[in-house]
């Protein structure tokens, strides 16, 4: 299909399509959820509460499973086969096999959650005045710790080895962007990360091999000072660069962004770009444009879909109608599908292909990808049993990198400072080792 040029365009050829191109071969996406805000009640009685929706990508069908009794959503995610929704006052936890909810907590200052192994973490905003994190069991919703010293309102979560990165926002009038840096073996703040002015409104954050990337929406009363912070977790050094965009869609604070490969797309001047992680520039301003800002349309929430390379856009006037029109990360359409007209949150429900003879074990196996590689390259297990180490090995047999990390999903490698040439890669698991050759461009 051909890029689209505006909204109208978009909306006027999209339909409710069967799904095409769909990865069952490797991973794919099993079914998309969103979670839909409410209309604004300023008083009782409330009558229009947060609902939970499922979309299944390959037949189109849609259904809203769940109710929550609140007004709205600041996050939800999906890991080890379960949903996990951030709803203003309240942590609510489904089984994602069959959409039944399995527990809820009553919480308060909700900001952003993340599932880092067994951990739920979870960040705090207005009207906390302390302890703006907390670790909860991600199994039965426990608290594990409560995270002190942290100086503000908080927002993105990131996770490497040994360490819980947390962008610390400050609030809407905050005058600087900073990065908690949390130690997971006791809770505990080892330090912040003062970023400066420029990092001012620091949103969401994304580990790029080791980089964090920081996505800082332009502040309140500001017009076109956003900007983007890369972390190195392994220097801890930091540069912010100057965007000279409007970044954000205008509600502070909202999840509007995520990667595909080595690029990150973010709102910029109200539509969707993105930003080159291995170049640090702007690849495009607009690719899909602003739906109508100034009319009170706005894409209310995003993500990506690093499998079919997919943009999943929750576009609504947060009044009366809401849609999502998903499309290529070229600009191209896809589908659409019919959501609430608040949705601040959605989240993709990735699955792995299970043996068909043997539903207990699958094979086990390692996969490259690029290969050959150039800048990024992902090793991709394949197993029951967690990866215990995945090493790389030149031709001389020094080791050059390491990871220990107990795992089983993909893992990225910056790999553009390596010489060109053959490498040799082991993937070590509490029961079998596999290897095999990586050439770096």
């Amino acid at each position: 299909m051909k890029k689209i040029a505006s909204l109208l365009s978009f909306l006027a050829i999209m339909v409710i399509l069967p799904w095409v191109g769909f990865a069952q071969e490797a991973e794919w996406v099993e079914q998309v959820i969103v979670a839909n805000g409410n209309a604004y009640e300023s008083s009782p009685p409330f009558v229009d509460f947060v609902t939970v929706q499922t979309y299944n990508p390959a037949n189109g069908a849609t259904s809203v499973f769940d109710e929550i009794k609140t007004q709205s959503v600041q996050d939800v995610v999906i890991a080890n086969n379960k949903i996990y929704v951030a709803a203003q006052d309240s942590i609510v936890m489904y089984d994602a096999n069959t959409l039944q909810r399995l527990m809820a907590i009553a919480d308060s200052g909700l900001s952003r959650i993340c599932v880092l192994k067994d951990w739920l973490i979870v960040t705090k905003q207005y009207p906390i005045v302390r302890f703006f994190a907390e670790v909860l069991n991600a199994n039965d919703l426990s608290l594990i710790a409560r995270i002190q010293n942290i100086s503000g309102d908080c927002k993105g979560i990131a996770g490497t080895l040994d360490s819980v990165y947390i962008a610390v926002n400050g609030g809407y009038l905050s005058t600087t962007g900073k990065l908690a840096v949390i130690n997971v073996t006791n809770w505990t703040l080892s330090r912040e990360i003062d970023f400066g002015s420029d990092a001012a409104g620091i949103n969401d954050i994304y580990n790029y091999g080791g980089t964090l990337f920081c996505i800082n929406e332009t502040p309140y009363g500001s017009s076109d000072s956003g900007s983007i912070t890369a972390y190195n977790t392994y220097a801890m050094t930091h540069i912010n660069y100057l965007l000279g965009l409007h970044v954000g869609n205008g509600a502070p604070g909202i999840k509007n962004s995520g990667t595909v490969g080595n690029m990150l797309y973010l709102t910029l001047n109200y539509g969707i770009g993105s930003f080159n992680m291995d170049t640090r520039v702007i690849e495009d301003t607009t690719i899909f444009p602003d739906p109508g800002f100034v009319n009170h349309i706005s894409f209310t929430s995003y993500t990506t879909d690093y499998v079919n390379s997919y943009l999943y856009m929750n576009v609504g006037n947060l009044s009366s109608w809401g849609i999502n029109l998903v499309g290529t990360t070229a600009g191209d359409s896809v589908t659409s599908f019919i959501t609430g007209f608040n949705t601040d949150a959605i989240a993709l429900d990735y699955r792995v292909p299970v043996g068909i003879d043997d539903p207990v074990t699958r094979e086990t196996s390692i996969a490259i990808f690029p290969n050959p590689a150039e800048n990024m390259v992902r090793i991709k297990y394949t197993g029951d049993a967690p990866v215990a180490e995945i090493l790389i090995r030149d031709l001389t047999g020094r080791t050059i990198y390491r990871n220990n990390e107990r795992t089983v999903s993909g893992t990225w490698i910056d790999c553009s400072s390596y010489p060109a040439g053959l490498y040799f890669v082991t993937v070590k698991t509490d029961s079998n080792t596999l290897s095999t050759k990586l050439i770096k461009k």
